[in-house]
């Protein structure tokens, strides 16, 4: 069971920001190795960063969401709960492509093109919009 880390708001999103590179390194490794036909190396990859993404996940809604829906209210947090409702979908597809087994090559890379572009999509978006309004709420970002 995954609980929110005790820390700042300031400090969480250095973590987070960091994290997000460190997922991504762990999904392109996990590309790589499905190009290179290395169906074992994917499941491990994936499972390399399962842990991350979900204290990641428990992090961003618990705390900085918390944030965002406690000053703004939900309406004005809209884009930003759209925003956190993309966790379950990039962790389906990481989920999907680490059963491999029952893919053919064809679709394990189409899957993990769509678990990239999702991905690369929805960290820009936090990273752009989510966590600077979370930071401005704190009133001197």
């Amino acid at each position: 069971m995954y609980r929110p880390r005790k820390m700042g708001l300031r400090d969480l999103i250095t973590v987070l920001v960091e994290e997000h590179a460190t997922m991504r390194e762990g999904l392109l490794r996990a590309k790589a190795a499905s190009a290179r036909g290395d169906f074992e190396a994917v499941g491990r990859e994936l499972r390399s960063v399962d842990p991350v993404f979900r204290q990641h996940i428990c992090d961003e809604e618990s705390q900085v969401l918390g944030l965002l829906i406690r000053q703004l209210g939900k309406e004005r947090a809209a884009d930003e709960i759209r925003v956190f409702q993309q966790h379950r979908p990039i962790y389906a597809l990481m989920q999907k492509i680490s059963e491999f087994a029952a893919l053919t090559p064809e679709e394990l890379a189409a899957r993990q093109e769509e678990l990239s572009i999702l991905f690369e999509e929805h960290t820009a978006a936090e990273q752009n919009r989510v966590f600077p309004k979370a930071l401005a709420l704190l009133g001197d970002a």
